[in-house]
């Protein structure tokens, strides 16, 4: 690649970057991801700590519980004293009446009472919980109830066998097994679990969700403004000046730093509502963010982390980038833009499947060849490679070599598009093929 076929891509760069700030679509969606990020955190606050109000508030709407007892050997004597806050207020009420004149009675009037029917079969015990079908009395307010009245039940059957506290602690003690696998000497072979927990299967597949819609978002926009400026005269007025791969150089860059300045906007507001949210809301000063990512996700992160995965989503991107920049080449009108993206969107989908799969067996069994070649291969390391370092499962070692493979893919690459590109971007025929590329590549 000479340097005169890439001298002017600065002036490309800054004349679509500043047409793309600019441009109405840029700014509409750029305003509503402001808006979902700032809302964002707020509303998540209050969806997760609409019941825990209720219970911190000991606003429990149950008022009366009414025990079906049929359990042979308790006679109808279970009828419980809750101590916790929330539920103490509860009064508890042996059913004496009519069953279903009770169960109409909560339906039509008593909605604040619910039945607790309690039947024993051969093993099991079984609590079954009656509440109105419309009121104050919502389906979390009975999971409360059923979790202290299952605990005041087991103390009640204990009690009821005579069980003494040493006894039930015999019973109760857990019983550990382990297998030890031994060589030819005798000696223990330490196999060591390097699998994933779920919440940070979770938090993997949450970056390379974020990475493959930044991809996606960049790489449609890269391709429809090669092929909107191949149907108009812009293209025509860049060509006196400009060499077609410095066009498509400046074009990529540029589409890939709007769409990166788009996702870091959203990310800051993500991170200035969550700061916001956690001291207005918050009652125990628990950062939002951190509550529901996995513990100790953040000792992995230090400065040589955060370069190397900088590096690999970066070089990705622009792998990316140019593979949809050379597809919207193919395609001289906007019509025919959806169908040149098709192998690359196909491309871009293999990185990403590979990336996902590669996470659930991580979580499955932990690392083995599979995730290795998923880490180390160019087209799913960007999406799958940063997640999984901040979780602790890749070395230093194996990022450096993931980044001298994407680069070396990413050299053949524009080794490819020099060849063909000039010749894609001055055509205005019938979309070219896969077939096509290759036989110009050869003939230049």
């Amino acid at each position: 690649m000479k340097k005169s076929n890439v001298t002017g891509w600065k002036d490309v760069f800054t004349f679509t970057l500043i047409q793309t700030l600019k441009s109405k679509a840029f700014i509409v969606s750029f305003v509503i991801f402001i808006i979902l990020a700032t809302v964002s955190m707020p509303v998540l606050s209050m969806i997760m700590n609409k019941d825990d109000a209720k219970v911190e508030d000991g606003t429990n709407p149950i008022q009366k519980v009414y025990i079906n007892d049929k359990v042979t050997w308790s006679n109808g004597s279970f009828l419980p004293a809750l101590n916790q806050e929330n539920l103490k207020h509860i009064k508890f009420e042996a059913l004496t009446e009519d069953y279903d004149t009770v169960v109409n009675r909560i339906e039509q009037e008593e909605n604040t009472s619910v039945i607790v029917n309690i039947a024993e079969t051969e093993s099991t015990f079984q609590l079954d919980f009656i509440k109105a079908s419309k009121g104050d009395v919502k389906e979390s307010n009975v999971q409360t109830l059923s979790g202290a009245l299952l605990e005041a039940f087991d103390a009640y059957r204990i009690n009821q066998l005579g069980i003494t506290p040493e006894q039930l602690s015999m019973i109760q003690a857990n019983v550990a097994t382990s297998v030890t696998l031994a060589d030819q000497s005798g000696n223990a072979v330490v196999i060591e679990d390097t699998s994933i927990s779920d919440s940070q299967y979770m938090f993997v597949f949450g970056i390379l969700f974020v990475i493959l819609m930044v991809n996606v978002m960049a790489s449609s926009q890269i391709a429809s403004s090669i092929v909107s400026d191949k149907s108009s005269k812009v293209l025509e007025y860049l060509l006196t000046s400009v060499k077609p791969l410095a066009i498509m150089i400046g074009k990529i860059l540029a589409m890939l730093t709007a769409v990166i300045l788009q996702f870091a906007a959203t990310i800051v507001c993500v991170l200035i509502s969550n700061t916001v949210t956690t001291k207005v809301f918050s009652t125990t000063g628990e950062n939002m963010i951190s509550e529901y990512l996995p513990s100790g996700i953040f000792d992995n992160v230090n400065p040589l982390n955060i370069i190397l995965c900088l590096a690999v989503v970066i070089l990705g991107m622009i792998f990316y980038a140019t593979l949809a920049g050379l597809a919207g080449a193919t395609a001289s009108r906007i019509e025919e833009a959806s169908e040149s993206l098709t192998l690359f969107t196909f491309t871009n989908l293999i990185g990403a499947y590979i990336g996902m799969g590669a996470a659930s067996v991580l979580m499955a069994s932990g690392t083995n060849g599979f995730v290795t070649f998923a880490l180390l291969f160019p087209l799913s390391s960007p999406f799958l490679l940063p997640g999984a370092m901040f979780v602790g499962k890749v070395s230093v070692g194996l990022s450096i070599l993931s980044i001298v493979l994407l680069v070396i893919f990413m050299i053949l690459l524009f080794k490819f598009v020099a060849k063909v590109y000039e010749t894609l971007i001055l055509h205005n025929g019938s979309r070219i093929g896969l077939k096509e590329l290759v036989k110009i590549s050869k003939n230049v």
